[in-house]
Formats: C-alpha cells, structure tokens, sequence
C-alpha cells in the first residue's frame, strides 16, 4: 500500500531556516525604508502620493513618520506641498534606480560569476551604503540619511540604493529553488507580503519615537550635541543596525540556490558551520563520532592495524599491505577527481539567451501582471487623498449616480486607523486562509477569481462621498461601508499577490532565466506602479473639478476588467518550457 502523503502545513514546511532569513530580509528592508516614507496628507490637487511596492499595503505603510519633517528642516520655507513633492521625488528617484538596474541584477544573480547570494549581499550592502552623505564618504548609508545637508543628497542616495537593490526579484527566485514542492509554494510566496504588512504596521511607531527627541524630550535631550544638530539620526542610526543585523545573516547563513554555484565553496557558511559545531561541543561536551568513512577503506586499514605484535614478520607484512594499498587508494582518488573535473568541464549548465527568455506565455503573464499592480497602484494612490477630500455638495452640479463631488472628509488620524485596522487583519488571512483556499482552487483558479474583485471595489469606492454627504462622515454607515470596501481590496489582494508570484516564476522558460524573469516583472511593475500613480493623480484632480469624482476610480475600473479578460489567455507554465542541449543529463 502506498504511503500516505504527507500534507502541507507550516509546520511540515520544508528548509525553514533558509526561509527565516528571506523573511527577515523582507521585513528589514521595507522597515527601513518607510521608516523614512511620508504620508502628509493634504488637499488632492497638491498630494502626490506615490506607491512604491507590491500590494495594495503600500497605502498604509507610508507612515507619518520622520522624512516630512527631515525635508521640511533643511528649507523651513518650503510649503507643505512642495515638501510632499520632494518626498515624492525621492521615492521616484528610488523605483527609476530599481528600473535600470534590475536586469543587469537578474543577469547576475543567473550568472556562474555572480550568483542569488551576492545580489542578495550587494542589495542588503546598498541599503547600507548608498545612503552616504556625499561629503562624508566613510559613512554607511543609513545612517548617512540621518545626516542629510541638501533635498538633492538625498535624491542621489535614493537613487543610488535602488540601482544597487535587487533584492525583491532575487529574494522571490531562491524561494522558489529551496521550496520545489510546489505544495508548499503557497505558503512559502505568502511569507513575503506577511512580512511587508508586519513592517509597515511597526515601522512607524518605532520611527516617530526615534525621530527629533530633543523637541519631544527637551529635559533628556535638549544639550546633547550631536540630537540638536542631528535630530533625525536616532531612526537612522536604528536603521543602519538592523541592515547589518540582516547583512551578516545572509552573510553566514544563507544558501547558495543558482544549480551552476551550489557545490562552489562559501566562506561565510563555512564560517558559520563551524562556530556552530564549536558552540554544540562546548554545552554538550566531548562525546564520540563515527569516523567519515570513503568508500570501504576506514574498515579496511583498522583491520590491518595493531592486533598483532609489532616487528613480527605478520606485522611487517601488514605494513606493507598496508601501505601498497594507500598508494593504490590515492592512485584510485585521484583518478577519480580528474574525471570528476572533466565531466564538469563538460556538462556546464546552459544558460538561456535574454532574447529567448520572451516566450509567449510569459509575455502574456507580465504584461497582465503589470497592468494589476498598475491599477492597485492607482488605488493606494487615490484612496488616502479621497479620504481626506472635503465633503462638498452641489445641487447645481451634482446629478447622481454618477455626478457628484468631494470627499469623506476624515481626519488623518482617522484615516490612520482605517488603514492600521485593516492591514492587521489581511495578517491572519494571509497565514491561515489563503494556503487552503489556494491549496483546494488551484494557483491559476485562485488568481482569476480574486483578480475579479478589484473592478467591484472601484466602482463601489466613490459612493463613500455620497454615503459621507448624506449621512454624516463619522456616522456608523459611512465607516462600516469603508472597512467593508478596505476589506473586500484587501482579501482580493492577498489571494492574488502571491497566485501571480507562483505563476510568474512557472512562465519561467528555463531555469537558468529565472532570476531575469522575476527582475522582469519586477522591471514591469514598478514602471507601471509609477506611471499610474501619476496619471491617476491628474484624472482625479480633474474628475474633482467637473463634478466627477468617481471619475478616475471608474476609468482604473475599466482597466482592471481588461486585466481579467487578459488573464483568460495566460497559462499555468512548467519553469522548462524551452529545454537546452545536456538539460536531459543534468
């Protein structure tokens, strides 16, 4: 009787500490960068609110916290608008160095000479580095953000990092090369929005608490010297220790997963393995361990060893046995390691060409992936500024359904809330419903029916300003219809975020090109979150102006109903589509 199948859960998941440490790194990065990110929310027409990552999250991860205020001591006679814009500007800066960059990045990390671990070292380093206060060149970069004299210092830093951080596409490619099983891609894909969520939920208490204590703590704070000249260092300072935290556990602990370097030597492991053994033997103290045998040969010569008395002929003639057959073993081994290195010189992984990774599913796949995340773009784009839009009503303008202006009209920390209690919940349903419903539908199933629920959501949105007219803006119903449109985006999201993850890495058409095919989309993806969000920002500002403010929800509606019509032509790949000479023996 065949065995029963173990399966899947989280705890039965496999290489969990390979996972662990791309969980850190995940929620590292997006902590230290929003720790840095503005949400001033203002009137519309002066707001340009930018969605830099992958899910919808984004709108609520960009924290109160301190880069505003940073921006705004440096020129005291900036205008809050043109603060936001130069925040703005710096978050752009960031995704056009991600854009250039990305496919030199995707080309190393697939190539024998670079690797999914080096990129990996070089994005966590950059974060790190790139930061540098120009005139201070000895400086890491995240504390060097701390220490800004000029906007354009830290345009350039900014820009900086992102050419250097190709860790969001490299990240996703060794997920999928430590958990084959594609059971467990479900929940494996998941761990990175859970860790993206959790780290815009905390960045921002642990930011504002951080930043210009000698305003907030004049009795504590108010004489230390480098606070006063520095208020926006702590943060900073913070940000650089748990970079390097995240750098050294890849460094040590990380596993090479690129199949052309996975037997080639690593130092820091090495490192690691031993300090490991070391510690063990200290809290477990001496204890016996088989010997490592090579073949049959350890038994061998303890056979031939010392039960007889020595400088006897039996004894004498054992030495010699003995030692023929050394001579002949090391012949043997040796013999064995040349051929070893010739087979290797012969069966050199192939590597897809870049002009035939462009297959016809995958082109498909992008292009429909590219489109979602440009709507949901759109989205987090609006969403906080239709919030924050005043109610109007004009009974010379407004002829409902579809004619009427403003708002909700809520305070930011009203919105704050809204958005804090809704990404908290899209936690659990990412780590206990998702898996299961996944699991049971299907990856390709899943991602098409929730992909449905997004032209809902928009055409619903701008009624709130009709329900916040009517009923009041605080009123029970208008926040109940709020959560419940938050909600309804954010179990959609949560469903396809990771489906269309899976499915980008299964259009792959080659294993060799898989890491140019997550900076691919990576590369379309972000060039489609920035182009919207801006575009939608001016059809909004427009649609506000004529009596039409569910004008740009309803357009971003049209185009999320092409994205499903697309996604009936994509298909659930393989990863080997195209298969290369010597593919079958390797």
């Amino acid at each position: 009787m065949a065995a029963h199948e173990e399966k899947a859960s989280w705890r039965t998941m496999p290489r969990k500490d390979q996972l662990a440490i791309l969980f850190l790194l995940r929620f590292v990065e997006p902590s230290v960068k929003y720790s840095v990110t503005v949400s001033k929310i203002t009137n519309p027409q002066n707001t340009l609110f930018l969605a830099i990552e992958e899910s919808w999250t984004t709108a609520h991860s960009q924290g109160q916290t301190y880069l505003y205020y940073q921006l705004k001591s440096l020129d005291p006679s900036l205008s809050s608008g043109e603060v936001i814009r130069q925040s703005a500007t710096m978050q752009t800066a960031y995704i056009i160095g991600q854009c250039l960059s990305s496919l030199v990045l995707g080309k190393i990390a697939d190539s024998p000479r670079g690797g999914r671990k080096f990129v990996l070292l070089l994005g966590t380093a950059a974060s790190y580095v790139a930061r540098l206060k120009l005139m201070v060149t000895s400086v890491v970069s995240a504390v060097a953000l701390g220490f800004i004299g000029h906007f354009y210092q830290g345009v350039i830093l900014f820009c900086l990092e992102g050419a250097c951080n190709g860790n969001v596409a490299t990240a996703r490619t060794i997920v999928t090369e430590v958990v084959r099983d594609k059971k467990y891609q479900t929940r494996a894909f998941v761990l990175f929005p859970m860790a993206f969520n959790l780290a815009i939920l905390l960045t921002p208490l642990t930011a504002g608490q951080l930043a210009d204590l000698p305003s907030r703590f004049p009795g504590r704070f108010g004489n230390v010297w480098l606070l006063k000249n520095y208020p926006y260092a702590p943060p900073a300072l913070a940000n650089g220790a748990i970079l390097l935290f995240a750098f050294l556990a890849v460094f040590f602990f990380l596993e090479e997963t690129s199949p052309q370097l996975k037997d080639r030597n690593d130092f820091g492991l090495g490192i690691s393995r031993k300090l490991i053994t070391w510690i063990s033997r200290l809290r477990h103290g001496p204890s016996y361990s088989r010997l490592q045998d090579e073949g049959s040969h350890t038994s061998t010569e303890m056979e031939a060893v010392g039960l007889m008395a020595p400088g006897t002929p039996e004894s004498d003639l054992a030495r010699r046995s003995e030692s023929e057959y050394d001579e002949e073993r090391d012949g043997v081994e040796q013999e064995e390691k040349n051929v070893a290195i010739a087979q290797q010189k012969t069966k050199t992984p192939a590597v897809l060409p870049l002009r035939r990774i462009m297959t016809k599913n995958l082109c498909l796949m992008l292009l429909t992936a590219a489109i979602q995340e440009g709507h949901t773009a759109a989205y987090t784009s609006l969403w906080p500024s239709f919030l924050s839009d005043p109610v109007v009503a004009n009974p010379y303008t407004d002829a409902l359904p579809f004619r009427f202006s403003g708002g909700a009209g809520l305070a930011p920390s009203d919105i704050a809330i809204t958005l804090s209690v809704v990404g908290a919940m899209a936690l659990p349903v990412q780590f206990l419903i998702y898996p299961r419903i996944s699991q049971r539908l299907g990856t390709m199933r899943t991602w098409r029916m929730f992909m449905r629920g997004f032209p809902l959501v928009y055409i619903l949105v701008p009624y709130v300003a009709v329900m916040a007219r009517a009923l009041g803006n605080h009123s029970p119903a208008t926040w109940t219809f709020i959560i419940l449109v938050q909600v309804l985006l954010m179990v959609c999201a949560s469903f396809l975020t990771p489906s269309q993850l899976i499915l980008i890495r299964y259009a792959s058409p080659h294993p060799s090109a898989l890491a140019r095919t997550h900076s691919i989309a990576y590369l379309t993806g972000g060039t489609a979150r920035a182009l919207s969000s801006a575009l939608s920002g001016l059809v909004y500002s427009y649609g506000t102006s004529h009596a039409l403010t569910g004008l740009a929800w309803w357009l971003t509606a049209v185009v999320s109903a092409g994205t499903c019509l697309l996604s009936l032509f994509c298909k659930e790949g393989n990863g080997h589509e195209i298969w290369l000479s010597g593919d079958e023996e390797a």
